[in-house]
This record gives C-alpha cells, sequence and structure tokens, in this order.
C-alpha cells in the first residue's frame, strides 16, 4: 500500500471537503455496486449450487466452509472501510481545529485593534472637549469685557443724564 495509499492520501488532502465528501460517497458508490454484483453472482452460484447441494447432503459441510469463507471477507471489507471512514473524519476533526484555532488569534488581534481604536477615539474626544472648553473660556471672556464695556459706557451715560437732568431741573426752578 505504499505509493497507492500515499497517493490516495494527497489527493483526499488536497480536496475540498465537498469534493472530498463527493468523491467518497462516489467511491462508496462504485464499491457498493461491486460487492452487489459479487453477491448477484454468488447468489446465482448459490442457487444453482444449491439444487445439487441439497441432492447430495455430502456438500453440507463444503456449503458451510463457503459460507464462513464469505463472513470472513466481508469482515476483511468491513473493517477496511472503517478504517478508511476514521482516517476521514480524524481529517475533518483537525482541519475544524485548526479553523478554530484561527478564529480564536483572529478575535484576539481584533479585540487589540479595538482597544487601540477605542484609547485613540477617547483620546480625540478628549481633545475636542479641551478646544470647546477654551473656546468656551475664550467667547466668556469677551462677553464680561464687552458687559463690562456696556456697564461702564451706561453708568457715564446714566450719570451724564442724571447731571442734565438736575441742571435741567435748576434752569426750571429757577426760572
Amino acid at each position: 500500500m505504499g505509493k497507492k495509499g500515499k497517493g490516495k492520501g494527497n489527493k483526499l488532502a488536497k480536496m475540498s471537503e465537498e469534493d472530498r465528501a463527493r468523491y467518497l460517497q462516489m467511491r462508496s458508490d462504485a464499491e457498493e455496486e461491486t460487492r452487489r454484483r459479487k453477491m448477484q453472482l454468488i447468489a446465482m452460484y448459490m442457487k444453482s449450487c444449491s439444487l445439487s447441494v441439497e441432492r447430495d447432503q455430502s456438500l453440507n459441510p463444503l456449503n458451510q466452509e463457503w459460507r464462513s469463507i464469505l463472513r470472513q471477507v466481508k469482515i476483511q471489507e468491513l473493517q477496511r472501510e472503517i478504517v478508511d471512514v476514521e482516517a476521514v473524519f480524524k481529517e475533518a476533526l483537525k482541519r475544524k481545529d485548526n479553523v478554530i484555532q484561527r478564529l480564536i488569534a483572529h478575535i484576539g488581534s481584533t479585540e487589540d485593534m479595538y482597544a487601540n481604536l477605542q484609547q485613540s477615539h477617547m483620546e480625540n474626544i478628549s481633545g475636542i472637549i479641551g478646544i470647546h472648553r477654551s473656546r468656551l473660556e475664550f467667547f466668556r471672556n469677551i462677553f464680561e469685557e464687552d458687559k463690562q464695556a456696556v456697564l461702564g459706557e451706561w453708568e457715564q451715560d446714566s450719570a451724564g443724564f442724571r447731571e442734565m437732568h438736575a441742571q435741567k431741573q435748576l434752569e426750571l426752578e429757577a426760572a
């Protein structure tokens, strides 16, 4: 089974999951068809021989030996099939484990990227908040200066109006 078995292993390893399943199903169908033909040939042979075997009871041990041989052949075929199916399942399990490991690694790197992006976002937001605080402080200072200037002008205008009012009052009283 040296090169032939190794070739099949490489062939199976190179196939996709779906192609491998299709190939194994096709191979299983072909083996089943071969078995069915064998069984038909054996059944026809047994049927043709059964008449003569029934006539001659001395052939009964031969019939039992033949059935024993058929059972041994069937057992060997089933053992080979079990080994093949086990190999296919082990390979599928190995591939699925590899996929899981890659996904776990991908999750780890994605979490790192997310943490970096979140940190960068928080720094950007803090910077924007700082800019708006300084603008707010700048506009508050301008407002306070304008308010003081307007209050100062109002005080001057008010004092000027009071003085003018007092002067006019004195003129009215003097007249």
